[in-house]
């Protein structure tokens, strides 16, 4: 079964402190605002959010992997993620915990060695020897990393329906929202989704 993490959407809510000086004398005082950011884990099998969590702007995704996975009761088994997940401690823990990484490594990626300074036995050093030699493309195809583009369909949905902000206050109940947002949405798949269908070239 295939799972993916993403964290590919921003939502606006109120800011906490006074609004940078530039921003004043360039389009004057307005209301308090900041950014936050969703992380969520999305089956594309049935399109469910597992998980979801919103935390503030200066969070990146990959120290969000293992809370989202933790809050999830069913086994996983392959994780995709973009580009930004490509550290150390996201490998580390997805090989902890036996789940396979589906992760495109950096454009300037380069093999990781051991202490002698040898290649490592890595789901990570294969991938970066497997796209020198069929490229990032060819590569993609081969291991179903497109796949993960239904769970950015995911978080656009979220966004589509329910809106780019925030009605809560804090943090806290921010959290909350999303959640109860994201149990909406899992709802609307379960009562269905268009179906796209190919046609033949006239």
């Amino acid at each position: 079964m295939w799972w993916s993490i993403v964290r590919a959407l921003r939502y606006m809510g109120r800011e906490t402190g006074p609004p940078a000086r530039w921003k004043v004398r360039q389009h004057g005082f307005s209301k308090r605002r900041s950014w936050r950011k969703v992380h969520m884990a999305y089956n594309e099998a049935t399109n469910q959010v597992l998980a979801i969590t919103l935390t503030s702007s200066d969070i990146d995704g990959a120290a969000m992997l293992e809370p989202l996975l933790e809050a999830i009761t069913l086994p996983v088994n392959k994780v995709v993620a973009d580009g930004a997940y490509d550290q150390k401690k996201v490998y580390d823990y997805l090989q902890q915990q036996q789940i396979q990484a589906i992760i495109p490594p950096r454009a300037n990626a380069i093999l990781w060695l051991d202490q002698d300074r040898q290649p490592l036995v890595h789901d990570r050093n294969q991938a970066v020897l497997k796209i020198k030699t069929l490229g990032l493309a060819d590569w993609k195809r081969a291991v179903g990393y497109h796949r993960r583009s239904k769970a950015e369909t995911g978080m656009y949905r979220l966004k589509v329906i329910f809106g780019e902000r925030l009605r809560s206050r804090t943090l806290s109940r921010q959290q909350v929202e999303v959640r109860l947002k994201a149990d909406c949405l899992n709802r609307f798949s379960r009562l269905g989704l268009p179906m796209a269908v190919k046609k033949p070239p006239t």
